[in-house]
């Protein structure tokens, strides 16, 4: 999105005098755009006296204020500042292999003064996480071993080796390690892990020992649907090289004693709360104010894990769900027609008066949709769903996105330079996401 077309966007959106607008941070997140591209909008609004802002309040259509100048510096600004480059960190707007953008583009985007921002960067400076050359801009401090160059990427598979059983988004992040690799000339080797041998398998199906992977750089775990991962772990627990984890588990589910240790970082891409309340600020700034949640999976931790989201991003949230089972797993021995007649009665449940369906997957999303087109349902006013899944853009449903691109350079990342990043030491490495409009 460009800054007139953002200006176009606010100035169709049928604001009245006062109304507050969304704050830079959700019209970036919607639009997949900058900061600064945002705050250069508002800026050129503010220009024409179609908005005005409020310290600490934010920005709201009108001419009846001019935005007053920041306020003098003391440490809280430091901290929000680093807050604010956190969340661009996670979404991958800060990439770790280019430096960050200029002071003055900092400047505008989190709009603060100068001084303010060469205070933040030199705090992360001190603290070992940027570098600079000379006077140039600052980037992320950057630890190549000299010798090793390569990774250690491993997926399930099943008992050849194979890799038949992974699904788009496994496939997809396999794709994305390899062109993170090869940007710092890394190679990747590939293992599979079949779970109930508890053993890796080379390309061709043979056993590969863990002794062998001690010369390694590092390595990339994905735990997806890995049910004991523990013994995954402990396959690794003669190494000392760095390794990256895709945990896709419930977050207290995490060994304590790993979480401590520097050389392991979980990434979280799908649990948590974090995609209920994306999907929540989205429909927020489209207008809603009450949603239906229908999931057929509320047995499961990530089901509730949205729901309790998208309660906290201020929406009125009808609750349809079905918590006798945990995943589409459950259903893989009963015929279609089981499942979707439980989600048909999800939806049969659901009042005529909501703003938007917010459903759990995007499976869920696609059996809704054929209803619809079937007319054994009504069609609701709006629905979105989550995992952009390919079958998605054939049905032309919006769902969230979870962001492989950000865990897949996070991910090489760390082992490259373990330790530097903007969380805090210790804290779970929460990658964000957003609604992909179709």
């Amino acid at each position: 999105m460009t800054v007139e077309e953002i200006c176009k966007w606010l100035e169709s959106s049928n604001f009245k005098e006062g109304d507050r607008l969304p704050s830079v941070r959700s019209v970036s997140e919607l639009f997949s755009t900058s900061t600064c591209t945002v705050f250069r909008a508002y800026r050129k609004l503010i220009g024409k006296k179609k908005v005005y802002g409020e310290q600490g309040n934010g920005y709201f259509w009108g001419s009846g204020k001019v935005a007053p100048p920041e306020p003098p510096v003391h440490e809280h600004v430091v901290e929000r500042l680093e807050r604010l480059l956190l969340e661009d960190w996670k979404a991958g707007r800060l990439s770790a292999d280019a430096p960050l953008p200029s002071i003055k583009e900092l400047c505008m985007g989190y709009g603060t003064s100068v001084g303010s921002m060469r205070r933040t960067l030199e705090k992360l400076q001190a603290g070992g996480i940027l570098s600079r050359r000379g006077r140039g801009r600052f980037y992320f401090r950057t630890e190549q071993a000299p010798k090793a160059k390569e990774i250690l990427l491993v997926m399930r598979s099943n008992p050849t080796g194979d890799f038949y059983c992974l699904g788009d988004r496994e496939l997809e992040f396999m794709q994305k390690v390899y062109a993170e690799a090869e940007k710092r000339e890394l190679r990747v080797r590939v293992l599979g892990y079949n779970e109930d041998a508890d053993m890796f398998l080379d390309s061709v199906g043979n056993a590969v020992s863990p002794e062998s992977f001690r010369d390694y750089f590092g390595a990339i775990l994905s735990t997806m649907l890995i049910f004991k991962p523990q013994r995954l772990f402990t396959r690794f627990s003669r190494t000392r090289f760095p390794i990256s984890v895709w945990w896709e588990h419930p977050l207290e589910q995490i060994p304590r004693a790993l979480k401590k240790e520097p050389r392991y970082a979980f990434f979280n891409l799908a649990f948590g709360e974090f995609p209920g309340r994306a999907v929540g600020r989205f429909l927020r700034v489209k207008g809603c104010s009450q949603v239906a949640y229908i999931s057929p999976y509320h047995l499961s931790s990530w089901s509730v894990d949205r729901l309790n989201g998208l309660k906290k991003s201020g929406l009125r949230v009808i609750e349809s769900v079905d918590d006798e089972h945990a995943s589409p797993y459950d259903f893989s021995d009963k015929p279609q027609s089981y499942f979707e007649n439980i989600v048909a009665r999800l939806a049969e449940g659901v009042p005529q008066d909501t703003d938007a369906w917010v459903v759990v997957n995007d499976e869920v999303g696609c059996v809704l949709h054929r209803m619809f087109v079937q007319n054994r349902l009504k069609r609701p006013p709006y629905m979105v769903s989550f995992d952009n899944t390919v079958d998605s853009y054939r049905v032309r449903l919006d769902s969230f996105k979870f962001n492989l691109d950000t865990l897949a350079e996070q991910s090489v990342f760390h082992i490259v330079s373990p330790g530097v990043t903007l969380y805090a030491k210790d804290d779970f490495r929460e990658l964000s996401g957003r609604v992909v409009e179709k």
